[in-house]
């Protein structure tokens, strides 16, 4: 198969070209559209439903912050070797496993979120579009999917396009929402004196709710990184457009929930009516569905470019299936069934990033004498038991901690784990790389 970023395939299953990389802004801009969004600027409403506004903005920075460390590695290794973050797992957790890891992604962000997030999009373009036929919930929820499936299926070009146009689109709603925001209370001290409108939190909390919102999108940085010149340009470029846009998002929101003071939707901070309440226009609407729409494309990206190192079938062809799928779930109305669900299987995608870190920094170069590589005639172990039972006890003990921020513990846990026992069965002569399998010129 001829393997060009110009067909569909997008180098899903081997590293990308050294002549195919991007500038550092280009990966920056894309990295950074990953994270705006409308549940990034629904975090910075929830934030200030316990904090004053200062605190919520000292959450949103230490949030990101926390985040752009741990992108920073993951996007390292991405860069390092051109490969995807499921590419990635198959050092780290052998051949087989991270055929799991790729199922994963498909269930969890290329169908569950994607079909979760084209059923809100139907509900914003109503509620924008009342009494209009191709309003019609339904109606908008194929034309939308159709539209984030189109993109995602063009690949990386199609993401970093509508990056550069909606990065710029949703930098200028961040300012103009402060600056209404800040308008409508009457001076900037109103803004910082105003009380929160809900229970007070901790700002530890706070930053946990930040941290929570994003972490899965810096797990899986490799899969923007990938086309990063080098490593520490693709790593420093992605954290910085992640950490960036997150942070703008979140005060954003938490500006103009705090200034229009209008009850929430159940949990769900009220941001189209806190945005009308202080002045935004239908401009305003607009910038946020497109925000929505470069989201929810980079989920169905991430998820067939798992799926596609676990079936030998076109990126294409994975990428629409996926796609359908969603949209059908979103069509019947069961997508909010499947969120318990989702939520459950990300209590264990956290430590996947620890085991990651740790397996290629300090287990593969130290204890095992290794070092990684991919492409045609590499060799796999078919399983790393060490990683897999690292990474499901991690989930299980962060889950059940009651300090400190859960996905953190979580990936701390499993980097820690991973290096102990990797290190007592080497020295006890335990194999825990179990059989071989050879990278074929196919990438199977």
């Amino acid at each position: 198969m001829n393997n060009k970023s110009t067909n569909f395939e997008d180098y899903s299953i081997s590293p990308v070209p050294a002549d195919q990389r991007k500038s550092t802004l280009n990966v920056s801009i894309t990295s950074c559209a990953w994270i705006i969004s409308l549940s990034t600027i629904f975090t910075g409403g929830a934030l200030v439903a316990g904090l004053d506004f200062q605190n919520a903005v000292l959450a949103a920075i230490f949030g990101m912050l926390i985040l752009a460390v741990i992108g920073y590695f993951q996007g390292w290794m991405g860069a390092k070797y051109g490969v995807s973050t499921t590419m990635l797992t198959r050092q780290a957790f052998g051949r087989y496993g991270a055929n799991l890891f790729g199922v994963l992604l498909a269930l969890t962000m290329g169908i569950g979120w994607f079909g979760w997030q084209i059923a809100f999009f139907g509900m914003t373009i109503a509620e924008m579009f009342p009494d209009q036929w191709f309003a019609e919930p339904r109606i908008a929820m194929i034309w939308g999917g159709t539209l984030m499936i189109l993109t995602a299926l063009i690949g990386y070009r199609g993401l970093a396009i509508l990056s550069m146009i909606a990065v710029p689109l949703v930098a200028i709603l961040s300012v103009w929402g402060l600056a209404e925001a800040v308008n409508h209370l009457g001076s900037w001290n109103a803004l910082f004196t105003t009380e929160p409108t809900g229970d007070p939190i901790t700002l530890f909390a706070g930053i946990t709710i930040v941290v929570g919102n994003a972490v899965a999108g810096a797990i899986v940085f490799a899969d923007v990184t990938r086309y990063g010149k080098t490593a520490k340009k693709g790593g420093f470029a992605a954290s910085i457009g992640y950490f960036l846009g997150g942070v703008f998002c979140v005060v954003a929101g938490a500006a103009m929930a705090l200034a229009a003071q209008v009850p929430a939707l159940g949990s769900t901070p009220n941001i189209p009516a806190a945005m009308s309440q202080i002045g935004l226009g239908f401009f305003a609407f607009l910038i946020l569905v497109f925000a929505q729409w470069t989201t929810n494309d980079n989920n169905l990206y991430t998820g067939s470019l798992g799926l596609r190192n676990v079936i030998n079938v076109r990126k294409s062809v994975i990428v629409v299936l996926l796609g359908v799928l969603g949209l059908g779930i979103a069509l019947i109305g069961i997508q909010d069934y499947f969120v318990p669900f989702l939520n459950a299987l990300g209590t264990y995608v956290p430590p996947i990033a620890g085991v990651m870190i740790a397996d290629h920094w300090i287990v593969k170069p130290k204890i095992l004498q290794k070092s990684y590589q991919f492409g045609e005639g590499t060799t796999y172990a078919k399983w790393n038991i060490a990683a897999i039972i690292s990474t499901v006890l991690a989930g299980i003990i962060g889950s059940q901690l009651h300090i400190g921020i859960t996905a953190i513990n979580s990936i701390i846990i499993g980097f820690v784990l991973y290096i102990v026992i990797a290190y007592i069965l080497k020295k006890t002569n335990i194999n825990f790389e179990v059989g071989k399998k050879s990278e074929q010129t196919n990438g199977f």
